[in-house]
């Protein structure tokens, strides 16, 4: 009995193939999977019967999500990851040789070696399903499609459209892959079936079922142009360009992928094969690569409710909800509960409000309509389950309101009080905040078991993490709901502690910080920026604050500094900008525009802040110095945070750190990077700065790690620090 591939041959010679994985919620190709479908391969081969085989998944929302990967966590030989790569590229070589035509009908998800194995079939259609998604995103693991990706997708689409489909892992609804030339139609899921009958049948009678579908083809010059050596050689060397920009050489994957697609140039199928193979061999052992692999599997971890809850909630049983606050953030909230198929109620408090939070929504689905994410259609049924109101009317039936209004304590206390006449005693009442404690937000709450935090990130249509915060009084059954809420929405949820920043802007408050102080210390303060971003960060602090807007940034830096006093002191730079606005009149703007250079207006109050210390023309400090004195702050806050309670595990803090901030992936989140380095390099690093910035101390926590010589079993670990945290400020 096959593990995934289940066949049944009608009177006509069809074949179909149903690709249902029964031990697993998805289909995954192992390599016994990979060994069946060979087998079945040959059968089809060997059986004159069979006219032409559809392969069908038997997984709502999934054709093939990829290759199983937990094959690969231990996979760090060179020649064993070659013959995994090899032993896939000559099963779906057998398929792509067979007589026979083959038709891949894709519905859900077709990534990874999914894909690989729908470009070995003759022809492929797409289903119209808003989880249909084709792609092939090895290089966000850390490495390159090993099964023929290399080889088939260029040949089918070309190598210039090929190319940044595989360096950037983009996953294609159904019409982008026909666009792009991928899949051959697309048509509604009920559709699959009687289509690629049709498919074959033509294809029998006239040798080739091309008529049947809409050409997309490029002009002729195009085709030409696109296949001059020349051309592609220059395509190859401006994406290398581009990847050095973004990446700075940290992830091997890129590169490696533009090194396979030049070196197959010309080169026949056999060699180009060879180099994918070999390309695989070099990225499974390279450590970027194992850190990439730890945390994907941490995510998947991340998306499983915490086995101490006494309740779970099914996500598929969330059917209303109610999002206040209809700014950029609340809208792109409700448009992602409208998006999952939630009926979403849109409040704010004038009309004009919620008008502008639709126009919002409405542009957003625009935006996806004209990129073929969605269908007119589609965005359409969105829109409808959407309900702008300036009322409370219609939340007795709501499973749960997300509150994003202004960040203010008392406005929030406010709305929650009303809230909790509003709704019903099962709604779970989920604030939005970023920084503000939520058990002080629920303080006149009649029942404050039933408020969470819901901290999205801002975009939240793309950012993928969700801090789930427990207060001390949150029961069971409102977090269950609240992390399904979550994982509804398809983010990565991490359960963490009340306290004020929670995890994420708690950690990120010191390495802000730390570049104020370093201002007004490096003489050029572009330094601090090209230090992070050499470390592996995605921006430095600088861009960073200009991002997200100084206001923000001071009021979250203030409330740190209220919760844990000395060590979050905000540095005299953020003071003097402070007045620098109040001269202005607007908030003004660290660096200048394309964010090459420090403001002439901002240097001054540099230079003034200086003077002002005695120290005008401030201290030259390495970019690896500079990098630490951003990074072992960081590091020091989450061993406090840890030790606290306030994350679970270190591999929460880490995961929450690099989906959270974008902290460098390749080093595997703060506290990894720590413990690759040496927690003790950490505290004597920090030991040493403390001697001119006593802020920077080790804290008691921290100390203590490094003295075990890990971060894990946190339990055993001292609560204490030496830097005053309020303890009693935090729920575990």
């Amino acid at each position: 009995m096959s593990e995934m591939w289940h066949s049944e041959k009608n009177d006509d010679g069809i074949l179909r193939v149903t690709i249902d994985r029964k031990d697993r919620p998805v289909n995954a190709l192992s390599r016994s999977i990979m060994e069946e479908l060979r087998e079945l391969v040959r059968s089809i081969r060997d059986d004159s019967s069979i006219r032409g085989v559809l392969f069908q998944s038997g997984k709502p929302g999934v054709f093939i999500a990829g290759a199983d990967i937990t094959e690969f966590e231990d996979l760090t030989d060179k020649a064993a990851a070659a013959e995994v790569s090899t032993f896939g590229q000559r099963v779906f070589q057998e398929l792509e040789d067979l007589k026979v035509p083959t038709v891949a009908l894709i519905s859900g998800a077709c990534l990874g070696g999914g894909l690989e194995f729908a470009l070995a079939c003759r022809y492929r259609v797409a289903s119209t399903h808003e989880k249909t998604k084709l792609g092939l995103p090895e290089v966000q693991l850390g490495l390159l499609p090993g099964w023929g990706g290399t080889v088939r997708l260029p040949r089918q689409i070309g190598l210039i459209d090929a190319l940044p489909l595989v360096l950037s892992g983009r996953q294609l609804g159904g019409f982008q892959a026909r666009s792009k030339g991928v899949v051959h139609e697309v048509v509604a899921p009920e559709a699959l079936a009687s289509v690629g009958e049709k498919i074959l049948k033509t294809h029998h009678e006239f040798g080739s079922a091309s008529k049947l579908f809409r050409q997309l083809k490029k002009p002729g010059w195009q085709k030409f142009i696109e296949g001059i050596s020349a051309v592609q050689k220059f395509a190859l060397k401006k994406a290398r360009q581009q990847v050095m920009a973004k990446t700075h050489g940290h992830y091997p994957a890129p590169l490696m992928i533009i090194e396979t697609f030049r070196k197959g140039l010309g080169a026949d199928d056999k060699l180009q094969f060879k180099i994918e193979a070999d390309g695989i061999s070099e990225l499974a052992a390279n450590p970027v690569t194992r850190e990439c692999i730890r945390l994907f599997f941490l995510s998947e971890e991340a998306k499983k409710p915490p086995e101490e809850l006494s309740v779970k909630f099914d996500a598929k049983e969330l059917k209303q909800a109610a999002v206040l606050g209809a700014g950029a953030m609340g809208a792109g909230i409700a448009l992602l509960l409208a998006r999952k198929g939630v009926a979403t109620r849109l409040k704010d408090i004038k009309s004009e409000f919620v008008a502008r939070g639709v126009k919002t929504v409405r542009d957003l689905l625009a935006k996806d309509t004209q990129r073929k994410k969605l269908t007119k259609r589609q965005a359409e049924e969105i829109f409808d389950r959407l309900s702008p109101t300036t009322d409370y009317r219609g939340l007795k039936n709501a499973d749960v309101v997300i509150e994003a209004v202004v960040e203010v304590t008392d406005i929030k206390r406010q709305v929650f009080a009303e809230l909790a006449a509003a709704t019903n005693s099962k709604t779970v009442l989920a604030t939005n905040t970023s920084s503000l404690l939520v058990s002080e937000i629920a303080r006149d709450v009649p029942h404050p078991e039933r408020v969470v935090g819901l901290h999205f990130f801002n975009p939240p249509h793309q950012m993928p993490l969700v801090e789930v915060i427990r207060t001390e009084q949150t029961s069971d059954e409102a977090l269950a709901k609240a992390f399904a809420v979550v994982q509804r929405l398809g983010k990565t949820p991490v359960v963490v502690g009340d306290c004020a920043g929670f995890l994420v802007n708690r950690l990120l408050g010191p390495y802000m910080n730390e570049a104020g102080f370093l201002l007004a210390e490096v003489p050029d303060p572009m330094e601090i920026d090209k230090a992070a971003v050499d470390f592996g960060m995605p921006m430095g602090p600088l861009a960073l604050s200009d991002l997200v807007g100084l206001d923000v940034a001071a009021h979250v830096a203030d409330n740190l500094y209220e919760a844990y006093g000395e060590r979050m002191k905000p540095a005299a730079i953020w003071g003097a900008l402070k007045q620098l606005r109040a001269k202005l009149g607007s908030q003004p703007k660290l660096l200048t525009k394309g964010g090459k250079a420090v403001q002439e207006s901002v240097l001054r109050s540099i230079t003034e802040l200086r003077k002002s210390n005695g120290s005008a023309s401030g201290a030259r400090l390495s970019r690896e110095a500079i990098a630490q004195r951003l990074v072992f702050p960081v590091i020091n806050e989450a061993a406090i945070c840890l030790a606290e309670g306030v994350a679970r595990r270190p591999e929460d803090i880490d995961l929450a750190m690099v989906f959270g901030t974008g902290f460098a992936p390749f080093r595997g989140g703060p506290l990894q990077y720590a413990q690759s380095i040496g927690i003790q390099k950490v505290v004597d690093g920090l030991h040493e700065l403390a001697k001119t910035h006593p802020h920077l101390a080790p804290s008691d926590a921290l100390v203590e790690y490094a003295r075990r010589g890990t971060f894990a079993d946190a339990s055993s670990t001292a609560k204490g620090n030496n830097n005053s945290v309020e303890t009693s400020r935090v729920a575990g």
